[in-house]
């Protein structure tokens, strides 16, 4: 289980932030990684991060957080700072952790981290629990995934492939669509059909009936194309090395 709460402070104001940071400090699980004034440092430092909780202004010089929200292809917990308390109906349509008012307090404060803690304690939990289940999908197996705003059925050969995101994956299918999911490289490892799936780098997991070409690179590395995607993988020294032991290359 991961111990620690990554989180990211955003708000235009820097002695909010200030405040907060130090606020903060009384919480030992929550590690702030970084902190943004403005909508796009936002969005670049949370791309970067892929940070647990967000702890967002929801005025951000004339944009919102929510505009932000918008654009993030995961979904981390959120509490909504804000001098504003018409805009608390907005923040919960998000599914917002909690919702503080200007100035905040401590024990405020107090509050909804123990509703972060406990949200990410039942999260940790599930996520353990499905790393425990042995059992393997089959090709056919039918799975849910998150895309366009509602959930999907999807078959495991429909995945074309999945890549390291933080503390999520990117998992990418065979109509174009991508769903972003709370789950480690190593659990999809463990459930993905052995003779479909491959490793072929520490963050990258290819369907091998999706490949369309596999070619040696520098330094005994390897590349490999996947259908129409022109732009191709690389396949790290060592992976690449098990899978022509593997397949006899």
């Amino acid at each position: 289980m991961k111990e620690s709460i990554k989180a990211i402070l955003v708000d235009d104001v820097e002695a909010i932030r200030s405040v907060l940071k130090k606020l903060l400090e009384n919480f030992e699980k929550i590690v702030v990684v970084g902190e943004a004034s403005n909508f796009e440092d936002a969005l670049n430092l949370i791309e970067e991060e892929t940070p647990d909780l967000l702890i967002l202004d929801i005025d951000l010089n004339g944009l919102t957080s929510i505009d932000l929200l918008s654009k993030i292809k995961y979904d981390p917990m959120i509490i909504f700072v804000t001098s504003h308390s018409d805009y608390a109906i907005k923040a919960f349509e998000h599914n917002a952790v909690d919702f503080l008012l200007k100035p905040i307090s401590l024990d405020r404060l107090t509050k909804a981290i123990e509703k972060v803690s406990n949200k990410w304690e039942n999260v940790q939990t599930t996520d353990a629990s499905e790393e425990d289940v042995d059992t393997k999908f089959g090709p056919n197996h039918v799975i849910l995934l998150n895309y366009e705003n509602r959930l999907n059925f999807v078959k495991v050969h429909e995945i074309t492939h999945i890549e390291a995101f933080g503390n999520y994956t990117k998992v990418y299918l065979s109509n174009g669509k991508m769903s972003v999911t709370y789950n480690s490289i190593r659990n999809w490892l463990n459930r993905l059909p052995e003779d479909m799936f491959i490793q072929i780098h520490r963050s990258t997991l290819v369907n091998l009936t999706a490949v369309t070409k596999i070619e040696k690179w520098a330094n005994d590395t390897g590349r490999l194309y996947i259908n129409d995607n022109k732009t191709p993988f690389e396949i790290s020294r060592n992976y690449f090395f098990n899978l022509k032991k593997k397949y006899k290359m």
